[in-house]
């Protein structure tokens, strides 16, 4: 049985236990790309050696404790996102408003501030280990079998968690949306449902779609964590 915890900063958490092992999946806040930058890079300009690439995705990428911090504390503008609420290990854990406050505010901050939005360059997505070199080497991205893993219930708590942290708000719903990129079972990069009850879970791109420029969606770039214990 899995169960599906919210963690106070950055992450929901699927807990898998039996009596010889416990598992736990942790599911990241998206990775935002600044979409000037690769706006500058993208096309025919797009970088093709790795090393070029990676230096892209880590001048683009934006990732949640950098934005929180950064929007609370900048001092050009941090009085507009005041509402911002910090967290310390010996702290309580944040309450449900302060996260929901956070989520938005953080969206916020991210697209008037570095003009963020989920736009990543799908080749890009593809080429490089995003969720390794932005967050760690024990992050990477969603699969198929992932998906295939999760319970019904999982799919419905993160749901109502996500719309629950989005409040309605145009900010925490451009942040949170239950679409994100997939690694299929055969390697390639698909689209993802975490909808509970979608017929189906992964579809492929259009065939229209340029692969070197950035893709106009809704998808969010989340990554997984997946901690075995006995």
């Amino acid at each position: 049985m899995k169960t599906l915890f919210i963690c106070s900063v950055t992450c929901v958490l699927f807990g898998t236990a039996t009596a010889v092992f416990a598992d736990t999946v942790d599911v990241s806040a998206p990775i935002l790309p600044k979409v000037l930058t690769l706006y500058a890079q993208e096309g025919v300009t797009l970088p093709t050696a790795p090393t070029a690439e990676l230096a892209l995705v880590a001048s683009a990428s934006l990732i949640f404790e950098t934005l929180l911090a950064d929007c609370k504390s900048n001092p050009t503008y941090a009085g507009a996102y005041a509402g911002i609420s910090l967290w310390n290990p010996v702290d309580a854990p944040l309450t449900p408003t302060q996260l929901t406050a956070n989520y938005s505010l953080v969206a916020q901050c991210s697209y008037e501030q570095y003009t963020a939005k989920p736009y990543w360059i799908p080749k890009l997505v593809n080429d490089v280990d995003i969720c390794g070199t932005q967050l760690g080497s024990d992050w990477r991205l969603p699969t198929e079998a992932d998906l295939a893993s999760f319970t019904d219930e999982n799919f419905a708590t993160m749901q109502n968690t996500l719309i629950g942290i989005a409040d309605g708000t145009f900010w925490g719903g451009f942040y949170f949306t239950l679409h994100i990129y997939v690694r299929a079972a055969d390697g390639s990069l698909v689209q993802g449902d975490l909808t509970p009850g979608v017929a189906q879970r992964i579809t492929p791109f259009p065939a229209s779609i340029d692969w070197t420029r950035h893709y106009e969606s809704d998808l969010s770039l989340r990554c997984i964590r997946v901690s075995s214990g006995s």
